[in-house]
């Protein structure tokens, strides 16, 4: 069975070098309001003091691609979009060509990118249980446990899989930026039943890689599950 994509959004941190971005020009609020436009944003927030610049526009739209979040600051473009990593570079393009459009220099022509930082999340349904993520030996320390975790009253209680992340951690091979740590998650989704196997996962990645991860993770786990049906059938026999 192949990884049944049921949602999925894409987000992308483009870090640029200092005095890329047309910070002066997005203070006019004629841009401003073009942008909102351009994109649909239901709102638009700008925060300004002598330290920081930081505009965010929220919960909008271009070309039928839902766009949640905009946050460009004085290093950087941040932004979401629902759908695939083509999806949110159509999006970036249309950006970029409206901070060209509006900047006198034309600096986004062809801009100081030092680097391009993706998170893809998606709910994804697959054939692996749940439980076949740990050793027979742990989920029956887990079900052994169950008396101890009950409470003093008549309740029962049952452990259920419910987080699971890892933690990714980069080496830069540049002395200007550096890359932090990010989360890699494949658990239960939550609020969908067990037997239904669907699983809620986000990888630093883009949506392409975030796809190769999700279909090697299913193969690897079936392969598992077979090999360890394969060894009890051999005991059996034995």
């Amino acid at each position: 069975m192949s990884a049944d994509f049921i949602e999925m959004s894409v987000a992308a941190r483009y870090l640029f070098a200092p005095s890329t971005l047309p910070l002066t020009n997005l203070l006019m609020k004629s841009n401003v309001q073009a942008l909102e436009t351009l994109f649909a944003f239901h709102s638009m927030q700008m925060a300004v003091d002598t330290n920081q610049f930081q505009l965010v526009g929220g919960m909008g739209e271009y070309e039928k691609i839902p766009i949640p979040q905009l946050t460009i600051d004085p290093i950087s473009i941040n932004l979401s979009i629902i759908g695939k990593s083509a999806d949110l570079e159509k999006v970036y393009e249309v950006l970029r060509a409206f901070l060209i459009r509006i900047d006198p220099k034309k600096r986004m022509e062809k801009p100081m990118l030092y680097t391009t930082t993706y998170q893809t999340q998606s709910t994804t349904k697959l054939s692996i249980p749940y439980d076949r993520l740990f050793s027979k030996q742990f989920l029956g320390f887990l079900h052994s446990e169950k008396d101890q975790l009950r409470p003093r009253d008549c309740s029962a209680a049952e452990v259920r899989l419910s987080n699971l992340s890892f933690q990714v951690t980069y080496t830069s091979c540049s002395n200007v930026y550096s890359l932090q740590p990010k989360t890699l998650t494949i658990e239960p989704r939550a609020g969908a039943e067990t037997k239904e196997n669907v699983y809620f996962v986000l990888t630093p990645t883009d949506s392409a890689a975030h796809k190769i991860i999700i279909e090697e993770f299913e193969k690897a786990m079936s392969e598992a599950g077979e090999q360890t049906i394969v060894s009890r059938t051999k005991r059996r026999i034995r």
